[in-house]
């Protein structure tokens, strides 16, 4: 009996034994499944970029004007980062939420598609991204692509930074987006208007200028502003070296004030490009006028002549020095002054410019103008054939006028050249000037969209979560409820096992 009963002790501690082995090869492997599990999800979570966006003003989630705005747009559009997708987090974690946006659109338009495409392993892919011989695209950059027209934009562009630049507070990838796919997928391309009836250089006299317009995109239409409206789409007016001036108060009737329609086309946010030469300049006191409110004036029938820094033996066909790095006039060349050797830009029969705005030559009021492109100081100021001056003169400038509207700056500019040779064929058309590159830059600086995208900008300075008690107690208990209920419900298995056993 003592037997038996010792018989049945000695089964129980076994089964005991394998009952605890069980459940503690049992529990070990839970502990393994909830890591390998969390281990998982959060690699798929990388990869496909979950989250619950619980911000404020939910800054990583698309808004209802965005959605609104590309409802009934039917353009395919693709958006190509230049970097592979599980690189994007390397390259930059400011680029990742501009990723995430891009996937967000993906996801809610069919017509809509996000590619990741390494510039470095695939340089090629870009090549017809790049629309001029010094411009660079990092791994950073950003491409959207409807159709034929395109837009190129650094990761900076989708934030907004404070006046130092020193800090982001900003976030605006949803209007950038917007605004470029509205534009593109527009009926009509973006017009470039060469104003006629002055005498000035147009159709084959300006082949080289008309054709760069189209190969940046844009149509090129002559317009009289004497019986002529600007269209709407117009984003750049060009005055090529006309001869006679423009009819300006003068005019017969308000529709044929041309000087008013220009006027007003800047107010619009719209550019005015102008070649002119010294020869005609005295001719053009209207148009004088009207540039005078932009800081800008001519030196009538008096040319800069340079015979140590020429391309020709007349020392008319000057090599000009560009203007400093921290000046908007700058900001047209940067990508040429970080090239190891910076090509030449020539302005041949070049008439030097007048900054007008004595107290303070670079601000009046919302307006700034910079200088371009200077004669260097060895060039003479000649007027009547007699020298009158040496130095250093703005041969090139450009003007800006700036305004604020839906919490984003808007721009007009005045972009003006002593030099009508500026645009010749031997000068823009070469790979051996920096002509083209400036004019590149200028169209990218000021041709830009005009399609105002109402949506607001998110500000990143607020992070802080706002749900409401009923969501953040729901969230607890989904984390903290689950593991227990995972581990209970294998602590049931055992216990069932064991008295089944």
């Amino acid at each position: 009996m003592n037997i038996k009963k010792l018989q049945k002790a000695k089964l129980r501690r076994q089964r005991r034994n394998q009952y605890t082995a069980m459940s503690s090869v049992i529990t070990a492997l839970l502990i393994a499944l909830v890591i390998v599990f969390n281990m998982a999800f959060f690699a798929l979570a990388n990869h496909f970029t979950w989250y619950a966006d619980m911000t404020k003003d939910q800054i990583y989630s698309l808004s209802d004007a965005t959605l609104d705005l590309l409802r009934d747009v039917e353009g395919e559009t693709d958006i190509y980062f230049t970097v592979e997708s599980d690189k994007i987090r390397d390259a930059s974690p400011y680029l990742f939420y501009v990723y995430q946006t891009a996937l967000q659109l993906e996801s809610k338009f069919d017509n809509i598609h996000v590619e990741c495409v390494d510039i470095i392993k695939n340089p090629g892919f870009f090549k017809e991204y790049y629309t001029t011989a010094a411009q660079d695209i990092k791994t950073t950059s950003v491409v959207v692509k409807c159709g034929t027209e395109f837009r190129l934009f650094n990761m900076d562009a989708f934030f907004v930074h404070d006046e130092e630049y020193s800090k982001i507070w900003g976030y605006q990838a949803e209007q950038k987006f917007v605004s470029a796919i509205l534009s593109m997928t527009s009926a009509e391309l973006p017009v470039v208007h060469m104003t006629t009836q002055h005498g000035e250089a147009v159709d084959d006299n300006a082949s080289a200028l008309v054709s760069l317009f189209n190969d940046a995109g844009y149509t090129v239409k002559n317009i009289d502003l004497s019986k002529e409206e600007i269209d709407e789409d117009a984003r750049i007016v060009v005055i090529n070296n006309p001869i006679y001036d423009f009819a300006g108060i003068e005019a017969d009737s308000s529709d044929a004030n041309e000087i008013d329609k220009l006027d007003r086309f800047l107010d619009s946010y719209g550019c005015l490009m102008v070649f002119t030469s010294p020869e005609y300049a005295g001719n053009l006191t209207n148009l004088s006028e009207l540039l005078s409110e932009w800081g800008i004036g001519f030196n009538g029938d008096t040319y800069m002549r340079d015979t140590a820094n020429a391309i020709s033996t007349d020392g008319k066909a000057i090599v000009t020095q560009y203007a400093e790095k921290d000046t908007l006039g700058a900001s047209l060349y940067l990508d040429l002054l970080e090239k190891d050797r910076a090509p030449k830009t020539i302005l041949r029969n070049a008439m030097p410019l007048n900054i007008l705005w004595e107290d303070d030559p670079a601000l009046e009021g919302t307006k700034v103008v910079s200088p371009v492109l200077w004669s260097h100081d060895s060039a003479q100021m000649i007027q009547n054939g007699e020298t009158v001056s040496t130095g250093a003169q703005p041969l090139m400038t450009i003007s800006r006028e700036s305004r604020i509207e839906n919490n984003e700056y808007y721009y007009s500019y005045v972009l003006v050249s002593g030099s009508a040779d500026y645009t010749d064929p031997a000068y823009l058309l070469s790979s051996a000037y920096g002509n083209r590159d400036i004019l590149y830059n200028t169209m990218r600086l000021t041709g830009r969209d005009r399609i105002i995208a109402d949506i607001e900008m998110k500000v990143l300075d607020d992070t802080s979560m706002d749900i409401t008690t009923a969501q953040a107690n729901r969230w607890t208990v989904a984390l903290t409820v689950t593991m227990p209920v995972l581990i209970g419900a294998a602590g049931l298995v055992v216990h069932i096992r064991r008295r089944n056993g």
